[in-house]
């Protein structure tokens, strides 16, 4: 059985598909890309590849973990850390298992 690097996995597709996500619902709150790289804590040239989906693969996240990210849009949209937040989905999204779909690399499910 071969495992995954969920390391791996989390950085190079989960968490810029979370930041994908969640910067479509801020800017669908017409929250200026400006003010969504200062939320995010990404620079505005990383807001601009998320804008022209050039940055952050499609990941079909399960009904559970996009409930989860639209709460998380809601609460950095209000302030709250974003980096605190994406954490929070990541630990769910591995907790669920959900981390081996995505990967979709190695039969450890």
């Amino acid at each position: 059985m071969i495992k995954c690097l969920t390391q791996r996995i989390e950085l190079n597709v989960i968490i810029p598909a979370l930041r994908k996500e969640i910067f479509s619902q801020l800017s669908a709150k017409n929250i200026s890309d400006a003010e969504i790289s200062r939320k995010l804590g990404i620079t505005k040239a990383a807001v601009s590849q998320y804008k022209h989906k050039k940055r952050g693969r499609k990941v079909n996240f399960s009904v559970k973990i996009r409930k989860e990210i639209e709460k998380s849009a809601i609460a950095i949209a209000k302030g709250k850390n974003a980096d605190a937040e994406i954490s929070k989905i990541i630990s769910n999204i591995k907790k669920s298992r959900e981390i081996c779909c995505i990967c979709g690399e190695c039969k450890c499910q």
